[in-house]
């Protein structure tokens, strides 16, 4: 199929930074982004952002040499510019998520000391009044306010490595993943030309920049390809769902990025809205179900089904692994048998290969590409002999040549024979009325006497919702999808659950913290 539309430049350079540059000098007074901070919305144009990013970039060059900068920050253009200009100079940023008020001080600080452990970072860029937070670490620590009032000559560093993202798994914190510029730009143009960008094209997203999907699809390649992007402050998502949709319906972007859980939410909560102007949803980062494809399509009848597509990603191929499309199949199809979705096939420069994994009847997923991450930050390079990174997920490849996940090997729950992925059971009691949307964990623990695992839940309620109906229904609900009913069903308030450096939650490390009696159960 021909398509007669203008294609979008990613141009060749040999930085990040450089190509963002030459988007600036090609129109610098075009739409650049639109954030939505502390309630308001706030447009730049390119020029407008590229002063920040020099000014910036004449900061970070007071550092005597290259470093690790750990970016801990609310979202507002001081953040995007910073870490353009930290990477102009040679620096590698770092993304995690700041503390909210509803995470524990002990919890925050583990998870710290933990990235300057495995990271050995030399600088922090925090919110001001963040910045006493990191005194104990002993590094620099920079915030919008030691911004300089004009930029100087400052000669740009082309250092191989771009910048470090952490994992998204659910394996607890995560080892950082250092990606080149090349690696990057590599990827850039095989995902651009594969959902077939164009410069009339605009992205729209909530999504935090310390998770690849928001960093690499929603921030950095709009930038990349000089195509404009809308950005809501993923802590005003969650407290209003619908000002996403606001937001389509009002500026009309054509690109979406979002986890399953998002749609799912929309799809309960959701007002209705004109959202004809998207023309891919993009859904990524957890299996995608067919239940909430058929719920989002339902609930918002102007939503075109082939639009829905579905993406299979990772940090350590800077994002895209494969992807569906409407102009090549027509609909995501769902798995024989289960609600899981194809996931598509690899994108250009990408092979999948399927692994043989011990006691599971899918393989494991192997990825090779020019894609792929440099190392981790302990400078390992877990690869097999033939290059190929091996995933940890499982799942297959189809007669169609089609990615299909179908979980995690170090996740899966393995009760009295039966083998359970934590994802369909948190997928489960997601849906069910009075948990908080995203917000459940699935783990098993070993029973000596049983010599064998136990199913245990905890969910974080909807404030005032009462509790032993509410462990009836998620009993109900889990043993509906895989079967067993859990031994123990647990209710802790909203945010009480710990996430990974990614902003995931992560099963183990919940675990760990309900075994040790840390939490607060209702």
């Amino acid at each position: 199929m021909n398509d007669p539309r203008r294609h979008a430049v990613c141009p060749d350079r040999s930085t990040v930074p450089e190509c963002i540059e030459y988007h600036h000098a090609e129109r610098p007074d075009a739409h650049c982004f639109t954030l939505r901070v502390n309630g308001t919305w706030v447009s730049y144009t390119r020029e407008r952002f590229w002063d920040y990013v020099c000014r910036y970039t004449t900061l970070f060059a007071s550092i005597p040499s290259p470093t690790l900068i750990l970016f801990v920050k609310k979202l507002d253009v001081h953040l995007l510019a910073a870490y353009i200009g930290a990477m102009r100079v040679g620096h590698l940023p770092a993304q995690i998520s700041p503390p909210t008020i509803k995470m524990s001080e002990p919890e925050y600080k583990r998870k710290i000391r933990h990235v300057l452990e495995i990271t050995r970072y030399g600088s922090v860029f925090t919110d001001e009044s963040e910045k006493q937070r990191y005194a104990d670490a002993r590094v620099a620590v920079f915030t919008p306010e030691d911004l300089p009032d004009h930029p100087k000559p400052v000669t740009p560093i082309r250092n191989r490595d771009a910048l470090a993202q952490f994992s998204s798994g659910s394996t607890g914190l995560q080892k950082g993943v250092v990606l080149s510029h090349h690696a990057i730009i590599s990827h850039m143009r095989n995902y651009g030309g594969t959902v077939r960008l164009t410069p009339e094209d605009a992205i729209v997203s909530w999504l935090p920049l310390y998770h690849d999907m928001g960093l690499i699809a929603c921030f950095l390649m709009p930038l990349m390809f000089g195509i404009p992007f809308y950005q809501i402050d993923p802590f005003d998502w969650i407290l209003q769902p619908d000002l996403l949709l606001t937001v389509i319906d009002e500026k009309k972007p054509t690109i979406c990025f979002m986890p399953n859980f998002a749609f799912q939410v929309l799809a309960n909560k959701g007002k209705y809205h004109g959202l004809s102007s998207i023309r891919l949803w993009i859904n990524c980062s957890e299996p995608a179900r067919l239940h909430t494809h058929e719920a989002f399509l339902k609930k918002f009848p102007d939503v075109k089904r082939e639009s829905l597509t579905v993406c299979y990603a990772l940090a350590e191929n800077t994002f895209a692994v494969s992807q569906t499309l409407p102009w090549e199949s027509t609909v995501a199809r769902p798995q024989p048998g289960q609600g899981i979705l194809s996931c598509g096939k690899p994108i250009p420069g990408v092979e999948v290969k399927v692994f043989p994994s011990d006691g599971h009847e899918d393989g494991e997923i192997g990825v090779k590409s020019s894609s792929l991450f440099s190392r981790f930050m302990d400078c390992s390079i877990p690869l097999t002999a033939d290059g190929y990174y091996l995933t940890g997920d499982l799942g297959f490849v189809d007669e169609a040549g089609e990615v299909f996940i179908t979980g995690r090997k170090k996740d899966i729950i393995i009760v009295n024979g039966k083998n359970i992925f934590p994802q369909d059971v948190e997928f489960s009691v997601g849906n069910v009325p009075g948990v908080y949307p995203g917000r459940a964990v699935a783990f098993g623990l070993w029973d000596e006497n049983a010599g064998s695992e136990d199913l245990f839940v905890i969910v974080e309620r909807v404030h005032g919702e009462l509790v032993t109906p509410l462990k009836i229904a998620i009993q109900k609900a889990v043993q509906g999808e895989v079967g067993i009913v859990p031994k123990r069903v647990e209710i802790v308030e909203h945010m009480s659950l710990v996430k990974t450096s990614s902003g995931k939650l992560s099963r183990s490390r919940n675990r760990d913290l309900y075994y040790a009696k840390e939490f607060t159960l209702l």
